[in-house]
């Protein structure tokens, strides 16, 4: 099942009631995702935990398919947050992240990268000069006749 908070169960229930009186019929979930500002893929997601729930039912036609509410008090049974295992990770995350733009700064500006840097063009200038100095040898031979 997917995450869902009770917060985003409650926009969503609220949503369908919001459309259904609006437009006298239940709304469809492009219609919901669109007034929600979700992307219809991640509203399905959604009414598919809470229809798994018993909070809403997909209704499936021919024509369309529409949102109807069940039983919205089954909503009081979702967590009100992630939880602290999300949390935890996006702190996790962003301490790794710190990290490495500290490494990224120190690395640029001890000037070791522009000593590779110039050191790297250097020996591709040599590998360049010993090219051209060399001759390259005739694929005829060394030029006399036999």
């Amino acid at each position: 099942m997917a995450n869902v908070t009770r917060d985003e169960g409650h926009l969503v229930v609220a949503a369908v009631r919001v459309l259904a009186h609006r437009n006298g019929g239940s709304p469809t979930p492009e219609q919901t995702a669109e007034l929600l500002g979700w992307a219809p893929e991640a509203l399905r997601l959604k009414v598919s935990a809470l229809h798994e729930l018993g909070v809403l039912h997909l209704v499936v036609s021919a024509y369309e398919n529409h949102l109807e509410i069940r039983d919205h008090l089954l909503l009081e049974q979702l967590a009100q947050e992630q939880g602290t295992a999300m949390s935890e990770a996006m702190a996790e995350f962003e301490q790794r992240k710190r990290e490495e733009a500290e490494r990224m700064s120190r690395l640029f500006a001890d000037g070791d990268q522009d000593r590779r840097q110039q050191d790297r063009l250097k020996g591709m200038d040599e590998g360049l000069l010993k090219f051209e100095r060399s001759k390259p040898r005739n694929p005829f031979g060394d030029g006399s006749g036999s």
